[in-house]
Parts: structure tokens; sequence; C-alpha cells
């Protein structure tokens, strides 16, 4: 069961480089599968911490506004896909693409790595109420959005390890997305937290949108955390 209207959804912050290398590669693969797509590159406006999950709740509420897609796949802009048949699609259970990046020697990390790049439906993403929005800085993000799907009662599916390879581009750590200790605490609350702590409680605005041919560039002001 595949859905065509794909919204491929980059979190993004002062990687200009990383992004060019990434449109480069991404797009050809994109047109050889034949999808309708549209890629939105979703900018944290400012300097404050990093928020990868909240940028991904921005990024399925600002490409629904466009068009009404029934698949969004997220991805990270340093993640380019090795093999054409790794579909950037849907199916029936959320999948997890980026299986064997060359950084971990092409093996999953520990067994429920959602991280890099994943893809969920309309329905799938809905039912799991997005992504959380309170993990600042780097860590633990995906770890929550797997559990939201556990606890929904759904599955992860994901390509063979020879299909799901990705070759990571090289990087220092972003400024102001160092590890964030309390991160993983969080995650034992996430079954209480997850009906209150996702797209119904997301809280942004707009500062420009930008039309290029290859993307969608919108910058965002995702107010940074309370404390």
């Amino acid at each position: 069961m595949y859905f065509f209207q794909v919204a491929i959804i980059v979190p993004f912050r002062n990687r200009h480089e990383h992004l060019k290398h990434w449109l480069y590669y991404i797009h050809p693969i994109l047109i050889r599968q034949q999808l309708d797509y549209g890629v939105y590159v979703i900018n944290q406006d400012g300097e404050g911490v990093f928020n990868r999950a909240k940028l991904m709740n921005v990024g399925y509420l600002e490409a629904m506004k466009e068009y009404d897609y029934e698949c969004f796949v997220f991805s990270d802009v340093d993640l380019v896909p090795l093999d054409d048949r790794n579909l950037y699609k849907c199916f029936e259970n959320p999948r997890h693409l980026a299986v064997a990046m060359d950084k971990f020697n092409f093996h999953l990390p520990y067994q429920t790595y959602f991280g890099g790049v994943s893809s969920l439906s309309k329905q799938q993403f809905l039912k799991i109420n997005g992504c959380p929005n309170t993990y600042w800085g780097w860590g633990g993000e995906d770890d929550d959005i797997y559990r939201r799907i556990v606890y929904r009662g759904m599955s992860i599916s994901r390509p063979d390890a020879m299909t799901g390879k990705y070759k990571m581009v090289r990087h220092e750590r972003d400024k102001h997305n160092e590890p964030n200790p309390k991160n993983p605490d969080k995650l034992h609350k996430t079954k209480q937290t997850m009906d209150e702590d996702g797209l119904n409680s997301l809280n942004y605005s707009v500062k420009e949108i930008v039309k290029d041919i290859l993307f969608t560039f919108i910058s965002v002001d995702i107010q940074g955390p309370e404390s």
C-alpha cells in the first residue's frame, strides 16, 4: 500500500553547504522513483537551542497548507540514500528508511533506532499526535517518536540493510544543538505526555517563505524552551 503525494520535510539551520549537496543527489533519486513530491526545508530562525522534532511538526502543517499530502518523509539534511530501491513513500506501518548509515558501519545502532530518515502517512502522523515539541538540543526525540508509534499499536517497517544504505555528510556538531542531558529522562513519560505534547500543542510563527524551483524554504520562530 503506497501513498504517492509525498512531502519531504527537512529540519534545518545553518547547513547551506549540506543542503546544496543533499538537493543535488536527492532530486534525481525522487524523480527516478516517479513520485509526486515537494521538498520543504524548515529553517529554525535565530540562535536559540535547536529543536528537530518541533520543526518536523511545523513542516507537516506548512506542507498541508499547500497540498493535500498523504505521506511525509522526514529527513536530516546530511543523509543521502545510496540505493534507488529505498522508496521515499509511505507504507501500511511507519517506516524507518535510514537503517544502514556509513556512520554506524552500515548497521542499526540499536534495534529501536528511528533516527535520520523516516516516513509516516498523514493518518499515522495524526494517530501519534505528531512529534514531541519538548526535546530541545540533541538527542531523544526519535526514540520518543518510536515509542509513540508502539503505544498507538503500530509497528515499524524497514528496508533491508542493502537497500537502506546511507552516506552521511561529515560535519561538526552544530552550535546550539549540544546533547541535552534532560532529554533521555523524558522518554519514561512519553505514554503520559504524547496526548498533549505534539501537533495539538504546537506554537510557532512563520517569518519568511521562499519558493525555489527545487524546494520551499520556510523560516520559523519556534519559541525557545521556558527554562
